[in-house]
């Protein structure tokens, strides 16, 4: 300037270059930041020192669902869940400890999870890469971080985590049905889905053939020790409470977090889940888990369903294998009393044979001796005694016949429905008015082979047997039907065959019998009556009489339930026969026929001499069957009537007979015995009308079976 007027210019050039090429390197740079940012689908964001968010990429919408500024208007806690929120803090004091020490890297990053909220509420997993922010000096400002949505991957994460604890439980749970003592086996498996489930309380039991619900181990407290309460309880399905019925009869996951009600001296259920455990449609289980700490969620729900359908079937395998040992411990139980009856059977039938040769004697010579007394004499009240007594023990040796199948059947072609129709008045005249009678037979005929008066002394036995079982009074039902049998059924029938049957069912609503008893009712002597109220031979000779008809007894009884008899008989065909009349009582005496016995018993053999001598027959007496045909063959014999017992040493009965028949085919014949197994293989069966005596028997009926065989 000169005199204020500008004499030139005077300017400095600076070369500015390589700035614009640094300004025009960051803006390009921030663009290219900016466009990551905008686009990518990880979030970009700064946090200020107070976890502020200072910043944050529009990717945010389309991730968390709210805007950048709605974002940043957020405090850090409502953007975390708790426990992440947790976790970021922690990581942040962390990295300002490491800062205050100055040990560590400036620019050092650190990676974490977490829980971030969505803007509908729900949550997703981040995996979060953070950073410190730091000014000029290197002093730490701020963070910024990159986050990326993870959740699809903790989601495979986590279904991992859990096929892999469900799948160490299920092996845990096969390895100790495999391994476990089988009194211990419930227990093991239940402490150890408590223990998986964090459950304080647990039942685990099954289903059995009546629908009950069976635990054999109930778990009731969950810590360093598990208390068990009582194995093998029984919960009737009529008594479930209504937790479980909702579980186990709509077969349906039952989950509750309220309180339950239970009984005053059950343990207190705070919150319980019940899994019903079905192999197909068919309820075989329950699992109960009751008293976690925390709430039931769908996790829990979840396992208990995955351990439920895993155990099924193992349970259903083991309810089957279980189910066919009993039917086999029941079979070989059978056959083992059915054996022991049979031993008893051939010892008591044994000595019956032989007593009733003895008591035949007494009871002969004692009727021979009253016939022999005028009615004053002092005597006779004594020998009235003795015959009175020799008949009671001949009843007795009866029914030990019965039961050792040792007694003479008639067997005749019988409608079943009939003979109990005809019994009906007796029946109810034996059980008395306090007991309702109660017929249920079927409308067609059913048709078996068996001596109707036995028949009729089974039924009557076991209505007398119904009537004392229910002294306050009760219901007595008698029920027939037809029934088939096949190869399963007869498997645990002993002595059965496959085939069509009638079924006799008698059932009484009395007091029950309990196992111990129901194993012994069959055998001699045994009752549980009190003394002098019966011999114990009842049902001894019920079973005798079904067994030699053919057929099959059961009972099946619970104390205070009542009792069951069930009898099946082989069904037969033909037409029924009707009962012949038995012949009027005469005092009608001989003309002088011949009469040969044949009785290898010494005394009864001259019993029935003197008898028939004394009726007016001439008598012919053998010890067996080689002395009979020696005495015909030599003295030139021609009995008209052959009286012989049935088993004899050498020669039977029936062989006898048909010796002496090839040289007098008209001669009749009586056959008579005590022992009488298999007696229809030694009757002369081509002749329905044979007679027989049975052994012990009185003169009357020796004497008129005589002569209607002689007027025949």
């Amino acid at each position: 300037m000169e005199n204020d007027r500008v004499i030139g210019i005077i300017g400095t050039l600076i070369d500015i270059t390589d700035l614009k090429e640094v300004e025009e390197s960051l803006r390009e740079s921030e663009r290219k930041y900016r466009f990551l940012a905008e686009k990518m689908s990880d979030v970009v964001f700064t946090l200020d020192m107070d976890l502020r968010t200072t910043y944050v990429s529009p990717s945010i919408q389309r991730v968390h669902g709210c805007t950048p500024e709605e974002r940043m208007n957020q405090d850090i806690h409502e953007q975390l869940t708790p426990e992440s929120l947790s976790v970021m803090k922690e990581t942040m004091a962390r990295e300002l400890a490491i800062e205050r020490e100055g040990t560590d890297d400036p620019d050092r990053a650190v990676k974490l999870e977490v829980e971030y909220y969505q803007k509908d509420g729900s949550t997703r997993w981040h995996e979060v890469v953070v950073s410190g922010i730091r000014d000029e000096d290197g002093v730490l400002t701020g963070f910024h971080g990159v986050s990326r949505d993870i959740s699809k991957r903790k989601k495979m994460e986590e279904a991992l985590r859990k096929s892999e604890r469900e799948l160490k439980i299920r092996n845990e749970i096969s390895r100790l049905f495999l391994t476990a003592p089988e009194g211990e086996v419930y227990n093991k498996v239940l402490s150890l889905i408590l223990e998986a489930t964090k459950s304080g309380f647990g039942l685990f039991g099954y289903i059995d053939e009546r629908g009950n619900l069976v635990c054999p181990s109930l778990i009731r407290s969950r810590g360093e020790n598990y208390q068990e309460i009582d194995r093998n309880v029984v919960f009737p399905r009529e008594k479930w409470p209504d937790t479980w019925s909702r579980a186990l009869l709509k077969k349906e996951i039952f989950l509750s977090n309220e309180p339950l009600y239970v009984a005053e001296t059950h343990v207190l259920i705070n919150r319980a889940i019940f899994v019903p455990m079905m192999y197909g449609d068919k309820l075989v289980g329950c699992l109960g888990l009751a008293n976690k700490k925390v709430p039931y969620d769908e996790e829990d729900r979840a396992l208990g369903e995955a351990i439920a359908d895993h155990i099924a079937p193992i349970l259903h395998a083991r309810l089957e294998r279980d189910r066919e040992q009993r039917k086999r411990e029941k079979v070989e139980e059978q056959l083992h009393q059915s054996q022991k009856l049979e031993s008893i059977g051939r010892l008591a039938g044994g000595v019956a044979h032989d007593f009733n040769n003895i008591l035949n004697i007494i009871m002969g010579y004692g009727e021979i001796t009253l016939l022999q007394l005028n009615q004053e004499d002092p005597r006779r009240k004594n020998i009235e005694h003795i015959v009175e007594a020799a008949n009671r023990a001949a009843n007795l040796t009866h029914q030990l016949l019965a039961f050792s199948r040792r007694q003479t059947l008639q067997p005749k072609v019988v409608d079943l429905n009939d003979l109990i129709v005809n019994l009906e008045k007796m029946l109810r005249r034996l059980i008395g008015e306090d007991i309702a009678l109660k017929l249920v037979l079927t409308k067609e005929p059913v048709l078996i082979y068996a001596d109707p008066g036995q028949i009729e002394q089974v039924i009557m036995n076991l209505a007398v047997n119904a009537r004392d079982a229910m002294p306050e009074g009760g219901s007595l039902l008698i029920e027939t039907a037809l029934t088939e049998l096949d190869e399963a059924d007869v498997g645990i029938h002993p002595g059965l065959e496959a085939g069509k049957y009638v079924l006799l069912a008698i059932t009484d609503t009395g007091c029950g019998m309990d196992e111990k008893t129901l194993a012994q009712i069959y055998e001699p002597f045994f009752t549980t009556k009190e003394k002098g109220h019966g011999t114990g031979l009842g049902l001894s000779m019920v079973y005798g009489i079904v067994k030699q008809t053919g057929g099959y007894i059961s009972c099946y009884s619970e104390l205070g339930k009542g009792t069951t008899f069930k009898i099946y008989l082989p069904l037969t065909e033909g037409e029924p026969q009707k009962m012949t009349t038995k012949p009027k009582a005469t005092s009608e005496r001989g003309r002088g026929e011949h009469i040969l016995v044949v009785e290898d018993e010494e005394g009864l053999r001259g019993l029935m001499k003197d008898t028939l001598t004394q009726m007016g027959y001439k008598v012919t007496v053998a010890a067996n069957g080689g002395e009979a045909l020696r005495q015909v063959e030599a003295k030139g014999l021609k009995p008209d009537l052959v009286i012989t017992d049935v088993v004899m040493p050498h020669m039977n009965g029936k062989e006898l007979v048909e010796h002496l028949r090839r040289r007098h085919p008209q001669l009749k014949v009586i056959y008579m015995s005590g022992y009488t197994e298999k007696i229809i293989e030694y009757l002369d069966m081509a002749d329905k009308h044979t007679l027989f005596l049975q052994k012990p028997f009185t003169l009357h009926e020796l004497t008129e079976k005589v002569r209607l065989e002689l007027q025949r």
